[in-house]
């Protein structure tokens, strides 16, 4: 028996509930109010997102801080200092100075 979505007519609860394709639009029971209510499965679909272009950091630094970044230490050879990294100079592994 497939499992449904049910939405109550009385009190609005949504409730899941295995049902036979025959017992469908009969009156069973909410799981909330217990008012009778008619078995009809709420109308739901499958929606599938396509993407077209995937953001890449082009510099350590856009990593960090995001797209479109600019100001102090965005240059590719300049040091980087933010609330999130204090550079460390030469060998930094966020960096790659």
């Amino acid at each position: 028996m497939p499992l449904y979505d049910i939405r109550c007519q009385h009190c609005d609860g949504i409730f899941e509930k295995r049902l036979a394709i025959a017992a469908i639009s009969t009156d069973i029971p909410c799981e909330y109010c217990q008012q009778d209510t008619p078995a009809k499965p709420m109308l739901t679909a499958h929606v599938q997102l396509k993407t077209n272009y995937k953001w890449q950091p082009q510099s350590k630094a856009e990593q960090l801080a995001g797209k479109g970044i600019t100001g102090p230490g965005t240059d590719k050879n300049a040091a980087r200092n933010s609330v999130l990294h204090n550079c460390k100079g030469m060998n930094c592994s966020v960096c790659g100075l």
